[in-house]
């Protein structure tokens, strides 16, 4: 797993990969500080590049060596660009509240503990049309960083990531006002028995947990409704990243009918 922070001395994250990097230039190229490509990327980012000259940033044309040191990875694809780290923003009563009455669909991610895990749990999010991710901040948990930012391919830069003390505590803070559904592979209901559940236009909170112990007791008390994906038997379980896909797509908005 690469670190959290890539340069302490400047706290910034490296952002790499050609999507992650492109989406990060569309939706907040005023936080790129730095930006390092190859030649062959150069007509790709000359207009982020003209706006780093303008608020006098660096950028450089370098070799993928350099991409490597710089990002910790060979799957760079010939671009890196430095962020500030700027933590995450904080749930409150008062966010919880706006997304019950807009409907708002969210994922919540109880200390599942890879970087990978969490770029591709975010990816599908946004696919699916989920609007945030929440993680928890308990010991273990995954956390934005430069594995996150590339495997999620610029969904990173298309959903909003919160951060709350626990899984359990956000889901206290949405008792009566954005019903849950927790993935638990004991759970008595399964996962297709939801039919419509909790309605069209109505919020929801998709709850997955850790990779090795599932969801926290706590957790799992708080959650409205547990359930489990029945497969043929032939393995055990499903990845965290594969199962949170079926959730999220068995839970995706839907437009009512016309």
């Amino acid at each position: 797993m690469l670190p959290y922070v890539k340069n302490q001395q400047r706290g910034e994250i490296a952002v790499c990969g050609l999507e992650a990097v492109k989406a990060l230039a569309e939706a907040r190229p005023a936080a790129v500080e730095r930006l390092f490509f190859t030649e062959e990327r150069s007509k790709e980012f000359g207009r982020l590049a003209s706006a780093l000259a303008k608020a006098r940033r660096p950028y450089r044309v370098v070799e993928p060596a350099e991409l490597e040191r710089l990002s910790g990875t060979v799957h760079h694809q010939g671009v890196v660009a430095m962020v500030r780290d700027a933590g995450l923003a904080k749930v409150d009563d008062a966010l919880v509240d706006r997304w019950a009455a807009a409907g708002v669909r969210v994922a919540v991610l109880d200390r599942v503990g890879d970087d990978h895990n969490l770029g591709s749990i975010a990816r599908s999010a946004a696919f699916f049309g989920f609007a945030a991710v929440v993680l928890s901040e308990r010991d273990g948990a995954a956390r934005l960083s430069t594995s996150a930012y590339r495997v999620a391919r610029g969904a990173l830069e298309r959903v909003a990531v919160y951060a709350d003390e626990s899984a359990a505590r956000f889901l206290r803070r949405c008792e009566g006002r954005i019903p849950s559904v927790g993935a638990d592979h004991r759970a008595k209901d399964e996962l297709r028995s939801l039919g419509d559940w909790p309605g069209v236009g109505r919020p929801a909170a998709v709850v997955l947990g850790n990779e090795e112990t599932g969801l926290e007791p706590d957790t799992r008390a708080a959650c409205s409704r547990l359930v489990r994906i029945d497969g043929a038997g032939l393995v055990e379980s499903l990845n965290v990243a594969q199962a949170a896909a079926v959730f999220l797509y068995a839970m995706a908005p839907r437009r009512p009918k016309a």
